[in-house]
């Protein structure tokens, strides 16, 4: 017979989230000729630590296995909860392009199912957020809230439940209704409800929440400060340090790139954000606006050269990239402090071909300035007389540089006539 105390130490082990030491125990004990029902009970178990472990497909077959055991075990709420939390891991774990919605339809029935039949269930609280969480993945946001808000008030066994659901909360007033102070209040209650002790990497990523709240209010010193202690909350020992840590230092680095006087730590960030994170093997939106980013702060800084590698390379990430005749024309820029001329001019008619080739009209007057700069310094005057001439009709009335280039076109002007 399996020792209830073995069991005990187990379901112990689950709890605090010690998954691989509950899976080694299991599997030792799985070696014993036990009865079916205590195999049906080990192997409900080791599908928690499986789950728990990103094994969905390993946990279903456990709990397969485990029906085969012990049907009488199968309706059980607990079992059935396992059974939903493995599908819809399988459902959020899956490759992106790869996602099998009836995953998450199966899940979703299963939980609530047992809400239905088991409404006075021990774990009711977690069913009624993982049903919430199901709800959000459908974009079912107002259907989510009301589970979520359930949640609350049910029982459960998780001691981390109210925290989680706050951050989901949260979460939904800070990227669907776009009330960042709500999702503040969230976020706060979520911090203070977390277990301590507890994983600290969710509690890294709920200060990353906190930060991207903060910006969107454009208060950028707390948002500053909020991903400083999501960055300092990682520590060396955490399994997914790496990839925490890149997530810390990209968030740092877009903040810092908007407050003036910070470029070169924004650009550090950054830069460890893509030395330590693996390189796309095509299109990546992310790693084209970091770039991007990058081009803006090495401009910032007067290295044009990298900001024209930084720019090109945003493109390439991004070949679709909606603000590609605003990049071609901070690479003409780049070029033009360099006093590559010709090359800034090459720059500005791809910029004008593209801005063609979509049917745009270019009515920003110092694109015009720049092209006639880099003609006139080639002494290029017919051409530069052009240029000027544009630049002049779309600048306004207060424009800064507008009697400069007044100035200017009436000498490549006098100069055309000489030649």
């Amino acid at each position: 017979m399996l020792d209830s105390k073995q069991l005990a130490q187990i379901d112990q082990w689950l709890a605090t989230g010690d998954a691989r030491r509950a899976e080694t125990q299991i599997a030792r004990l799985l070696r014993n000729d036990f009865p079916p029902l205590d195999r049906a009970q080990l192997l409900t178990r080791r599908a928690k630590a499986r789950i728990l472990l990103e094994r969905p497909d390993e946990a279903l077959e456990d709990l397969q296995t485990m029906r085969a055991l012990a049907p009488e075990l199968w309706e059980q709420p607990n079992v059935q909860e396992l059974l939903g939390d493995a599908y819809f891991s399988r459902f959020e774990l899956a490759p992106v392009g790869f996602a099998e919605r009836a995953d998450a339809v199966l899940a979703r029935t299963i939980y609530e199912g047992i809400a239905t039949r088991d409404p006075n269930y021990g774990n009711l609280g977690w069913v009624l957020y993982q049903w919430g969480r199901v709800l959000l993945s459908e974009n079912n946001v107002e259907q989510a809230v009301v589970q979520f808000t359930a949640a609350l008030v049910k029982p459960s066994s998780v001691p981390r439940l109210t925290a989680l659901v706050y951050e989901r909360l949260g979460f939904i007033h800070l990227t669907e209704k776009r009330e960042a102070a709500t999702a503040l209040a969230f976020f706060s209650r979520a911090v203070t409800t977390y277990p301590s002790g507890d994983s600290p990497a969710w509690l890294m990523r709920l200060h990353l929440l906190r930060s991207r709240a903060y910006r969107q209010q454009n208060l950028y010193d707390d948002a500053l400060k909020a991903a400083q202690v999501a960055l300092a909350t990682i520590g060396a020992l955490e399994p997914d340090y790496r990839v925490l840590m890149t997530e810390g230092h990209l968030t740092l680095g877009e903040i810092l790139a908007g407050i003036p006087g910070r470029e070169h730590e924004a650009a550090d960030h950054l830069l460890q954000f893509l030395q330590h994170s693996r390189r796309p093997q095509g299109v990546d939106v992310t790693w084209s606006r970091i770039h991007e980013t990058l081009g803006n702060l090495w401009f910032r800084l007067k290295h044009y050269e990298q900001a024209i590698v930084a720019y090109q390379t945003a493109l390439s990430f991004n070949p679709y990239h909606p603000l590609e005749i605003q990049l071609q024309y901070q690479i003409a820029r780049c070029y033009y402090r360099l006093r590559g001329y010709e090359k800034t001019i090459a720059a500005i008619e791809q910029l004008l071909k593209l801005a063609a080739a979509e049917q745009q009209s270019i009515t920003d007057y110092s694109v015009f300035g720049v092209l006639a700069n880099a003609h006139f310094a080639l002494e290029q005057y017919p051409e530069a007389v052009i240029a000027f001439r544009q630049a002049i009709e779309l600048a306004p009335p207060d424009a800064e540089n507008l009697e400069q280039f007044k100035t200017y076109l009436k000498a490549a002007e006098e100069m055309t006539r000489q030649h």
